[in-house]
């Protein structure tokens, strides 16, 4: 996963493994989750519309722990982290998972997320 390139072109991107999971679904005996990117409360619905048993949100969760409560309320809060343009794509994947390292550990040590941290 390490320098794929991510973007928001589409809803489709924000859970980019589902096409997978629903080829391994068709000959797998467990229940699948899909992780990688799922934001809003309609991606998450649609993966569990497809027949994939869990949806993965730790990313989201690291930036609004309280999203599964807003969901329930009818809000649709989006979570992002600051916007990442390097060029190089490694170095700005790694800088994205660094930053969402750091929203874990704010939480960790009972601090508020800051996404608007600067990836450096």
């Amino acid at each position: 996963m390490m320098g794929a390139a991510r973007d928001g072109r589409s809803l489709a991107r924000e859970a980019y493994f589902l096409e997978f999971a629903r080829d391994i679904a068709a000959v797998a005996t467990m229940p699948l989750m899909v992780t990688g990117g799922i934001r809003r409360r309609e991606i998450a619905q649609q993966v569990l519309d497809s027949g994939i048993a869990m949806v993965g949100i730790a990313t989201a969760l690291a930036i609004e722990p309280g999203l599964p409560r807003h969901w329930r309320l009818g809000r649709s809060p989006v979570p992002m982290l600051r916007p990442i343009s390097w060029k190089n794509k490694p170095l700005a994947a790694t800088a994205h998972m660094a930053a969402a390292k750091y929203q874990l550990t704010r939480l960790s040590r009972q601090r508020q997320p800051a996404p608007g941290v600067s990836p450096a």
